[in-house]
């Protein structure tokens, strides 16, 4: 399958059309998904006529950018109507979505075609995109392990060339982590980018939606058509990010940072050699690498625990107010995690925000001297389906989000911007990804690095599906 890009080029050209790359995409969804498990609907119909439409525009000399008749995929956090909308809990079952969020409503202005929705760890809060009444989703690159979450559906949907662009969203690592460990890219944007009206939170302070695709020019175009201002959304900064599209071949002179303190954990060896690996890429390609101060990442995960609790209790008790009323419908991990989050006091978030505001000036001011910071995001790949909460690390076996949040929840705390880059396979021969961090709406900075290390490191494939499901 084409990159978004290939495909708008194809489209442009008259060698393809929207109608025939959506075929394509439906295809394959029918012959993968029932293993997969990626998407909750599909618009068969909608995207069908959709397709159509932009066909026949084409046809007229007609075309409204650069995602015209482009498939997409909407993560299940956020309302596409006429598709199911629980937000993929058994709490809001029966649940479907009258209207489209505002990030759909963009897309389809801007020519997609909104192939339906995927599946999401349960309102969003975990990193397996599992579920224990239904069914959960399955990593393309080996079907017995974990795809990431929560934008888990959304990464598997890309990975298995379901569809080139999905929508994921990123609280502490949602849209990095499946990215990571489908082995595609992604673009976590700057807090404030993208509206989130029309989508179920998670913590608002903290929520942003992003982009998972199979090179950082798409993810970039995706984001663009996403961005801009939206007074429903206090959280919304009125800002826009432009695409351009760019062939990245050199980064001669770029500064990139590397900072010691936000190794949390550690890293498996083989997760570290590749890691060490893209640094040593980056300085092949002209960077120069440099240590740089900030704060602890285990400091910054403390900080965030508290605060993301509460503003996810506040969703569930007081915006939505469903708990604990149907306590007993959430899965067991989200449930424990909302009993654990109604005891955080009013002074324990206080003194997180004042920590936040320490961590954000650290990192505003460090990011002055140098173009990008380089940094693993999980200290292990993906874990088995049968033990999805648990990782390996030097012989222990450990909660996974403890080897993977202290990675990824320093860019939230910030609310920076960060590419991720598909940087090799570990010894388990799964995907292994790095992110570019780069200063607040640098947008075009973390593309631009992001890019130019994919672009060094090799292109990103469809997971060979078929053939495992084929059994050759």
């Amino acid at each position: 399958m084409l990159t978004a890009r290939g495909l708008s080029h194809s489209f442009t050209a008259g060698t393809a059309s929207p109608t025939e790359a959506l075929e394509s995409c439906l295809q394959r969804i029918s012959n993968l998904d029932e293993s997969i498990g990626a998407f909750s609907t599909v618009l068969t119909d909608t995207a069908l006529t959709e397709a159509s439409e932009r066909t026949a525009e084409l046809l007229r000399g007609e075309t409204r950018g650069p995602l015209h008749g482009i498939p997409v995929a909407i993560k299940e956090l956020f309302d596409v109507r006429g598709a199911i909308g629980d937000y993929g809990s058994d709490v809001l079952a029966g649940r479907t979505s009258d209207f489209d969020a505002e990030v759909v409503r963009r897309l389809r202005r801007a020519g997609a075609v909104v192939v339906g929705t995927t599946r999401s760890h349960e309102f969003g809060w975990g990193i397996t995109t599992q579920h224990p009444t239904r069914m959960g989703t399955r990593n393309p690159r080996n079907l017995e392990r974990v795809p990431g979450g929560s934008s888990g559906g959304s990464a598997a949907a890309v990975a298995s060339g379901m569809v080139p662009l999905a929508v994921g969203s990123d609280t502490g690592g949602s849209v990095r982590i499946p990215a990571s460990f489908c082995g595609i890219n992604g673009l976590k944007p700057t807090f404030g980018l993208v509206s989130r009206t029309g989508g179920v939170a998670l913590a608002p302070s903290f929520d942003t939606l992003g982009a998972l695709g199979r090179s950082m020019d798409d993810v970039a175009m995706l984001v663009s058509a996403m961005s801009g201002a939206d007074p429903a959304d206090p959280g919304c900064a009125g800002r826009s990010f432009r695409y351009e599209p760019y062939t990245p071949s050199t980064i001669e002179g770029a500064r990139i940072g590397r900072s010691a303190n936000l190794m949390g954990p550690g890293l498996d060896p083989s997760v570290g050699e590749i890691y060490e690996r893209a640094i040593n890429t980056l300085e092949e390609l002209g960077a120069e690498i440099v240590e740089i101060d900030l704060p602890d990442a285990q400091s910054i995960l403390d900080a965030f625990v508290p605060l993301q609790m509460a503003e996810a209790h506040h969703v569930h008790n007081q915006s939505m107010g469903i708990y604990p009323e149907h306590e007993k419908d959430y899965g067991a991990d989200v449930r424990s995690r909302l009993h654990a989050a109604a005891a955080v006091t009013v002074a324990d978030y206080l003194r997180a925000q004042e920590e936040r505001r320490r961590i954000i000036a650290s990192f505003d001011r460090q990011l002055q001297f140098v173009d990008a910071l380089i940094s693993p995001i999980s200290a292990v790949g993906p874990s088995h389906i049968d033990n999805s909460d648990e990782g390996v690390l030097d012989g222990e076996v450990r909660p996974l989000r403890e080897l993977v949040m202290p990675f990824t929840v320093p860019q939230n705390m910030t609310g920076l911007p960060t590419g991720i880059v598909r940087a090799g396979h570990d010894a388990d021969r799964l995907p292994v990804g790095v992110q570019l961090t780069a200063p607040r709406w640098r947008e075009d900075t973390a593309v631009a690095v992001a890019g130019a290390l994919q672009l060094a490191l090799g292109p990103i494939r469809i997971a060979d599906v078929q053939n495992r499901l084929d059994g050759s």
